[in-house]
Order: C-alpha cells, then structure tokens, then sequence
C-alpha cells in the first residue's frame, strides 16, 4: 500500500473511532459528564446541551472519516475525493467548536492539522490517483 493511502487509511480510522466513540458518549449523557466536561463550557454556542453536537460528532465527522478509510481501502475511483471532503468536515468541525467554546483542549489543534493534511493527501490521491 502506498505511502499516502496508508497514512490516510490509518489517519482517518483514528479519528473516526474516536469521533464514534465521543459522539456516543455525548448522546448517551448530554450533560458531556462522562467526557470530562460541563454545560457551562457551552454557555457562548447555541446549544444547551451536548446531545445535537455529540449526533454531528458522531455522524458527519465519524461517518466521513470512516467512510474516507474505507474508500481507501476498497480502492474506490472517488477515495481522494472522499478524504478531501472528510478532512475539510474534520477541520471545519473544530474551527467551529474553537469560535463557539473557546481554545481549551490540546486535541483541538491537533485535530486541525489532521483534518489539514487529511483534506491535502485526498488531494494529492486525486491528482495522482
């Protein structure tokens, strides 16, 4: 397996169980207590409770990074088009979260530049397929 798809494959599987894995939690306890966190800290978005963003965790970030990987594994025409789209959600969806809720987590730049590089190598997987 190449370089790039490697990376990605195993990049994007990261970020996708991990995606799956806080966004249930936020369904299962809106409250966000079993991921450390509290109501307060979402005092400046619109929402009251994690439960709407622990459902977009779940589904438009877990979902696309996953369905990227899998792209990639199965060799699918459209692979990098996919990791494009699924690094441009990851680093929208933290962008987002850093104007709402504030800089408060060292996973939120790290997860910036994964959705970065991610979103670069689809591209670069597109041009050289």
């Amino acid at each position: 397996m190449h370089w790039t798809r490697l990376t990605l494959v195993i990049t994007e599987a990261f970020v996708a169980l991990g995606a799956f894995a806080a966004g249930a939690m936020f369904v299962v306890e809106p409250s966000g207590r079993l991921m450390g966190m509290t109501e307060a800290t979402l005092a400046r978005s619109p929402f009251g409770s994690y439960l709407v963003p622990g459902i977009v965790l779940f589904t438009m970030v877990g979902g696309t990074q996953a369905l990227a990987a899998w792209a990639e594994i199965r060799r699918w025409p459209r692979a990098g088009w996919l990791s494009v789209v699924a690094g441009v959600v990851l680093a929208g969806w933290i962008a987002v979260q850093v104007a709402m809720i504030g800089l408060g987590h060292p996973m939120q730049p790290s997860l910036f530049v994964a959705g970065v590089v991610i979103a670069g190598l689809g591209w670069r997987r597109r041009l050289k397929g």
